[in-house]
């Protein structure tokens, strides 16, 4: 049985902005990294949480995203994968960003 309940969203900074290139089928295509910082309650306790978590986006929003600047505060939604399938690495993929 698959599950179709993969959404994640995340607010911080854009810490790192890489190339924007395309991929032989001519789609845009950006990576970039989020730098979140925040406070959550568990277990009745307040952890400071400070994480930085890989993100990718393709098509218009990879156009929009590479006219981002440096250190912009946003909020990202989108959902999980793997980066390859040789790899474990988490990215978000990005499927709507903005400015905040």
């Amino acid at each position: 049985m698959q599950l179709e309940c993969n959404r994640t969203i995340i607010c911080g900074k854009i810490a790192k902005l890489g190339v924007l290139r395309y991929t032989p089928a001519g789609v845009a295509v950006i990576e970039f990294t989020i730098n979140h910082v925040s406070k959550q309650k568990e277990a009745g306790v307040v952890r400071q949480i400070i994480l930085d978590i890989l993100a990718v986006a393709l098509g218009q929003l990879a156009l929009t995203i590479a006219g981002f600047k440096l250190d912009s505060m946003v909020k990202l939604s989108g959902f999980l994968n793997r980066k390859s399938h040789m790899s474990q690495q988490l990215v978000l993929h990005a499927e709507h960003i903005e400015l905040i």
